[in-house]
């Protein structure tokens, strides 16, 4: 059976638990999507590097609009690295960005998490406050939308030490606002 036949196993909007088994060598980060490439074209295009287990494009929880990225989890490592091995990836008439999607590894713990989920009318301070309640925070990135200048419904926030990043992750989901949100 290819990774796409059954496509019922994970809808539209499902979401790839990217903050529990961060070392599994099967998960893929992909940007660069065009906001028309559906969950089963991203299925049936990296199904020929491998089974495809799980697969999700990140939408706006708002108008359903694709954010242009998703996660992509194959049944093993050397499928990962089948699809590295190419140099370049089109699909819907654009070059889209494979990279393996992993926890930081060195020597440094990791300070830094993606927060996803974020509803753009969610301010700066409201992450600030909610998110520094697990310790001091050093830095927040949120990304904006080159095409339409907005906020995307997501951001990084950088700690000061480890320790509440993994205070954070001992809760997959956390409630904003009246949005919920998911960290990885």
């Amino acid at each position: 059976m290819s990774g796409f036949e059954s496509m019922d196993q994970f809808s539209e909007g499902s979401k790839i638990n990217a903050s529990k088994n961060q070392q599994d060598e099967g998960k893929m980060f992909i940007g660069g999507l065009s906001w028309d490439t559906s969950k089963k074209d991203l299925t049936e295009y990296l199904s020929r590097f491998g089974e495809v287990v799980d697969c999700t494009i990140k939408t706006d929880p708002v108008t359903g609009r694709s954010r242009g990225f998703g996660f992509v989890l194959f049944r093993d490592a050397m499928s990962v690295d089948k699809v590295l091995e190419t140099k370049e990836h089109k699909l819907d008439g654009k070059l889209i960005d494979p990279k393996r999607a992993k926890a930081l590894q060195g020597k440094e713990p990791p300070k830094k998490v993606f927060v996803g989920g974020l509803s753009p009318d969610t301010t700066e301070e409201q992450i600030k406050d909610y998110f520094g309640g697990f310790g001091d925070i050093e830095n927040i990135e949120l990304p904006m939308d080159t095409k339409t200048n907005e906020r995307r419904g997501f951001c990084f926030i950088t700690y000061t030490d480890e320790e509440p990043v993994k205070k954070l992750l001992e809760s997959r989901y956390h409630q904003i606002g009246s949005g919920k949100v998911g960290q990885r």
